[in-house]
């Protein structure tokens, strides 16, 4: 008669640790911890990814009318890029207050730059009605402020930069950088602009201010005169506002001329 086996423990077999789950909950709460800090690093740099190329400022730049003739007696000036720059509190599309306007004309073929500030109470009309450009800029938005501007001043501007401090000094420190590190080189730059340009063309406006020299850069205040209207009678009567002198600011930022 066949006898019943034995069983025996073998003892080449590592026998399951008390703490066996507690040690795979503690792993797995690691890679979940470091795959959050990976998803917010990625978001982060998204976030200030996006600050470039801004949309509603592209449109806007799309929108605005041909700048207008010179007046008798001064031509336009061929190669002057202007670009609007505006500092405010906040990145907000709408609500933000804004603290400072300038408009920054580059002549790279003659390697002269010129900035000049406007006033953020500048009267502007926009669909028949009167308001400033602060008003604006806060009732309706950054983007909103580029056509008005634009038509204002007299000129067309081939980019605006929003920020929340003067960054003139630190675009024009990005030159010589490439656009695959811009992002990792400039997060503290990026996070607080916004703009229609991309890597590429914050760059070569980088390269053009560093050539130039922040240092050279011709300031002055926007020239003011009083507006008018015309009454029924023909008559012109100021209406107490000040709108931009279209031709002394073309003179301040070298896009007009005397003619010869």
């Amino acid at each position: 008669m066949a006898r019943k086996r034995e069983r025996f423990e073998r003892t080449d077999v590592p026998s399951p640790s008390p703490r066996r789950n507690a040690i795979g909950a503690v792993v797995c709460a690691a890679a979940l911890a470091v795959a959050a800090l990976v998803v917010v690093l990625v978001w982060n740099h998204v976030s200030q990814d996006t600050n470039l190329g801004d949309v509603s400022l592209g449109d806007a730049i799309g929108q605005q009318a041909a700048a207008p003739d010179a007046g008798e007696g001064y031509v336009a000036t061929e190669g002057v890029s202007c670009t609007l720059l505006l500092t405010a509190d906040s990145l907000d599309e709408q609500g933000a207050t804004l603290s400072a306007a300038r408009i920054l004309a580059v002549n790279e073929a003659q390697g002269t730059a010129s900035l000049v500030s406007l006033p953020t109470d500048l009267a502007l009309t926009v669909d028949g009605g009167q308001t400033t450009l602060a008003e604006l800029f806060s009732s309706e938005g950054y983007a909103a402020c580029v056509v008005p501007v634009a038509s204002a001043a007299g000129v067309s501007f081939s980019n605006v930069v929003l920020a929340t401090s003067d960054v003139i000094e630190e675009a024009a420190s990005l030159a010589g950088q490439g656009t695959a590190d811009l992002v990792s080189s400039a997060s503290g730059l990026l996070s607080r602009i916004r703009t229609n340009m991309d890597a590429t063309g914050l760059l070569s406006l980088a390269e053009s201010l560093s050539a130039i020299g922040v240092s050279n850069l011709s300031a002055s205040d926007a020239p003011l005169v009083a507006e008018t209207t015309t009454d029924e009678e023909g008559n012109a009567q100021e209406t107490g506002r000040q709108v931009l002198d279209q031709t002394q600011l073309g003179l301040a930022l070298g896009t007009l001329a005397p003619a010869n």
